[in-house]
């Protein structure tokens, strides 16, 4: 199959993109944010919204965003912007990943998975608001629909981060079924840890936590047949 060039963004819909993301942000006047790709797309959040490294653009106390960039600033972000989108070929339509796809029988196990853990007086859990974010947003389809190069539950993928030159290889699981096998080359990681969330409903070619590249599907329990895992 032939490998069609995606044409370059122009610096008018990459700033559309930047101002949507901005749009889409409850700030705090005293609270800094940053423009960043994160979680496979083009967002504005808030510095300290994750310890992981990812690539950022633009940050600034909440009132600047707020009340507006000037346009150095816009220049400036703008022309950041579309260096990363040249380095990492990241031209895609919206500065974004396709839309994720969870099968209905995995959406059914997290959600339950949600509520077993919110108990009454139970205190916040950013990974499980993410997870369930993720599955609200998601395209929900039937496990015999779902494409073969879908991460879905219980499925073994091979990760790699050209940018460390390191790979793994790790199956995405239920809480109960991780392993803490830091030795290994080859683990399970819980569907509430930080990659594991990122890897939900993801595709190969993807990108999670700014950096690590979905490489490979070794195993996905729908192509095999086996919808009951």
């Amino acid at each position: 199959m032939t490998n069609k060039r995606v044409p370059q963004m122009t610096d008018k819909q990459v700033r559309l993109i930047i101002a949507r993301a901005i749009a889409e942000t409850p700030m705090e006047s005293g609270r800094c944010y940053h423009v960043c790709w994160w979680d496979g797309r083009l967002q504005c959040l808030h510095v300290r919204h994750t310890k992981e490294h990812h690539p950022s653009f633009y940050a600034a106390n909440g009132y600047v965003f707020t009340n507006g960039l000037n346009v150095h600033q816009w220049r400036l972000v703008t022309s950041r912007v579309l260096d990363f989108c040249r380095r990492r070929e990241a031209q895609t339509t919206g500065l974004s990943q396709e839309k994720l796809q969870i099968t209905e029988f995995d959406s059914r196990r997290l959600r339950a998975l949600i509520t077993d853990i919110r108990s009454p007086g139970s205190p916040t859990n950013a990974r499980v608001n993410k997870l369930e974010r993720t599955l609200e947003s998601a395209h929900t389809v039937a496990p015999e629909e779902v494409p073969g190069n879908v991460v879905t539950m219980n499925s073994r993928v091979r990760l790699r981060d050209d940018e460390r030159n390191e790979e793994m290889t790790c199956s995405l699981v239920f809480p109960l079924d991780a392993l803490d096998s830091k030795a290994s080359r080859e683990r399970n990681v819980s569907v509430l840890s930080p990659i594991g969330v990122s890897l939900l409903g993801r595709q190969v070619g993807h990108t999670i936590e700014g950096r690590i590249r979905v490489d490979e599907m070794l195993y996905q329990p729908e192509a095999a047949g086996d919808f009951h895992l």
